[in-house]
């Protein structure tokens, strides 16, 4: 089995999912992979895209979206969601001029991956035509929210709790009878029967999710029939333990581990707690940790004079940084650079590798039958195909070397049965009768020639690092 090894997370990479509200609202049951490749999909779609493409999930793209450790058995793990999902069905309710309508619909259209993963590490997967309303050319009523909010939620009811208060944010509460939330986290009427467990297994773990790893938080208020509860207040606000501190870095401390030697650094400059707190919601604390870090490189250096805290404020909100930092920082974008352009090598030599497998394909096919209709009439010509190479003592030896078999005394069965040999005979038969395959290496030899050449300059590319 693969070594475990952690992800890196993507600390400057912002992936958005959007959807609209009816889909949020949409009745749909997934299990956690599920939910994980359906994010992830939904972080693929442009928002300028005026229709769905073919989407390529790498599995190593989809584990640092989640900051997820690789246990050598995730291909798996996302092959067995895709498969699933193709067999889901999302049910969106809409208002009409008939009264309110329920709509279903399937979620793929359809799904392909590699029977093995060392032959191809990702899953291509595409959405169904019917979901076009909800996913493309968003204008209003959309939820939009930075993927990484789902970094260690493992609880598909945690992630819809997200969505589904994250959608109401700027209200700051959302009303739900009993019966509606059971049926929006897709609750079978069979599970956490006593609402005791329901709010243990479902809603405290979700308060309790939210509140460590995602940027809202939300408090409870229970409405009662007698002793019964039929329905809950939630009142949703702007996780500041969350919000104030960088959201990439998952190894987050406590919040007042965190904010403690910051807030006493900036105090010694004059900086009220109310100025820090606005300071922090305002811009973020990576801008506010950047501010202090510039504020005390120009201490150091003498460059401010008077005003230290009016400094502060001022790099907090300008975005100022540190020389070392700026240096850092620059070097990282170099690295980042060079890393993506030999990413895009990779790629670009994937694609040119499938396009030049297809014209190969392409051209024996045709040369085949040129060759079949050749030896038809001629019932020697591959035994006489056979003996030029033999007697070229080049071609012969690169044969040899490359299939590490002797060329003498090999049955014609043998030629046919080896694909360098079969490969060899039909160039051979090519020379010996050049103008009737003239048509087919004008078509396709430059083209064959020039993908070629693109492919050794990427991978020169990609050798360099």
């Amino acid at each position: 089995m693969k070594k475990a090894t952690k992800t890196q997370p993507p600390t400057s990479t912002v992936k958005l999912v959007r959807k609209a509200n009816e889909l949020v609202e949409a009745r749909y049951k997934f299990d956690i992979w599920e939910t994980r490749v359906f994010a992830k999909m939904l972080t693929m779609v442009k928002p300028g895209d005026a229709d769905f493409q073919l989407y390529n999930i790498h599995v190593g793209d989809l584990l640092k979206d989640f900051n997820l450790e690789d246990h050598g058995y995730n291909y798996a793990s996302v092959k067995q969601a895709t498969k699933k999902l193709l067999t889901r069905v999302i049910e969106i309710e809409r208002e009409t001029p008939e009264g309110v309508k329920w709509y279903a619909m399937p979620l793929l259209v359809g799904a392909q991956g590699f029977k093995e993963p060392r032959d191809g590490n990702y899953i291509s997967v595409q959405f169904h035509h019917e979901l076009k309303p909800y996913l493309l050319e968003l204008r209003e009523r959309y939820l939009q929210y930075d993927i990484r909010n789902l970094w260690g939620l493992s609880s598909v009811y945690s992630v819809r709790m997200y969505e589904l208060l994250k959608q109401y944010e700027k209200i700051g509460k959302r009303f739900f009878s009993l019966e509606d939330l059971r049926t929006k986290l897709a609750i079978e009427p069979s599970e956490y029967l006593k609402y005791n467990h329901f709010k243990d297994k479902v809603l405290l773990k979700a308060q309790g999710d939210l509140g460590h790893n995602t940027d809202i938080a939300f408090r409870m208020d229970e409405h009662k029939q007698g002793k019964r509860v039929t329905a809950i207040t939630f009142f949703i606000s702007a996780n500041l333990a969350q919000s104030s501190k960088p959201l990439a870095d998952k190894n987050r401390e406590s919040a007042t581990a965190t904010e403690g030697p910051w807030l006493d650094q900036v105090k010694v400059w004059g900086i009220t707690e109310t100025t820090w707190h606005t300071l922090l919601a305002d811009h973020g604390a990576e801008k506010v940790k950047n501010g202090i870090a510039c504020t005390i490189d120009n201490l150091k250096k003498e460059k401010i004079k008077e005003n230290v805290g009016g400094f502060f404020i001022k790099a907090v909100e300008q975005g100022w940084k540190s020389g070392d930092q700026a240096k850092r920082e620059k070097v990282a974008e170099h690295q980042q650079k060079k890393a993506d352009k030999r990413n895009q090598a990779i790629e670009e030599v994937r694609q040119l590798e499938e396009q030049l497998e297809e014209l190969l394909s392409s051209r024996r096919a045709e040369a085949n039958e040129i060759i079949k209709i050749l030896t038809q009439a001629d019932a020697f010509l591959a035994g006489e195909a056979v003996g030029k190479i033999v007697a070229s003592r080049v071609v012969k030896q690169a044969l040899e070397k490359q299939t590490g078999l002797k060329l003498e005394g090999l049955g014609m069965d043998e030629w046919r049965n080896n694909k360098p040999l079969r490969e060899a005979v039909v160039r051979q038969i090519e020379v010996m009768y050049p103008v009737d395959f003239q048509d087919i290496q004008a078509r396709f030899d430059g083209n064959i020639k020039t993908i070629r050449k693109r492919i050794d300059t990427l991978n020169a590319v990609v050798a360099k690092g």
